[in-house]
């Protein structure tokens, strides 16, 4: 999806739900994130659920996304969607780099500041995010994470978007000096709302892009 050259390292991204418009809408991140030199091939794996929301989607999504990756030999991996369903298995089970694309806007936004609000779609995911960040060792770096009240296939409109503004003004009246867009459905917003807000947006499938481009640079 991006400038690919005979010498790119390939990169499969894969969508674990089994809407073809999230997996479109990784497609348009992957286009949009310039100059890592990666030849970047984006699936949808068709046997898992048609949105990631709910703790058992999680669990339901891993074992048909792992079936679709092995069928897709890669010098690395990137779980697009921001529960980051079976990254620890993928990493278990390939030999090439995998990375989550909240793992890793955690760390790109750490980068920027150690003041990081977390724009959620539904409100029901926040406990299970929260979890993982204490497992990453970022809860005290995240000052705040809102819910838009936006499931993943409901983040199209104006509407949409305004609400997820509204979250990011709110985490920003917190303190948050870096947002971090919290479903993989808001690819489309990151740069809009870093303009209308007037802070950092880290955007997480150009994050996990940039993490793997480093990591297959040093190789």
């Amino acid at each position: 999806m991006t400038d690919a050259t005979e010498t790119s390292a390939r990169v499969v991204m894969i969508n674990p739900n089994s809407t073809e418009y999230i997996t479109r809408l990784l497609a348009q991140a992957a286009l949009d994130t310039p100059g890592f030199g990666l030849d970047v091939e984006v699936l949808t794996s068709h046997g898992g659920p048609p949105a990631i929301s709910s703790d058992q989607d999680v669990v339901d999504a891993v074992a048909p996304m792992l079936e679709r990756l092995r069928r897709h030999p890669a010098d690395a991996y990137v779980v697009g969607c921001f529960s980051d369903p079976g990254l620890a298995v993928a990493r278990e089970e390939f030999d090439a780099p995998v990375f989550g694309i909240a793992e890793s806007s955690i760390r790109v936004a750490r980068d920027i500041s150690p003041s990081i609000g977390i724009v959620a779609g539904m409100e029901g995911a926040i406990p299970r995010h929260t979890v993982y960040w204490e497992k990453l060792g970022a809860l005290d770096d995240i000052v705040g994470e809102v819910a838009c009240g936006r499931g993943v296939l409901d983040l199209e409109s104006e509407e949409a978007y305004q609400d997820v503004l509204s979250a990011g003004a709110r985490l920003q009246e917190a303190g948050a000096e870096v947002l971090v867009l919290g479903c993989a459905g808001m690819t489309k917003m990151a740069d809009r709302l870093s303009v209308d807000l007037g802070l950092p947006v880290v955007e997480p499938c150009r994050a996990a892009l940039q993490r793997a481009a480093e990591a297959l640079e040093g190789d």
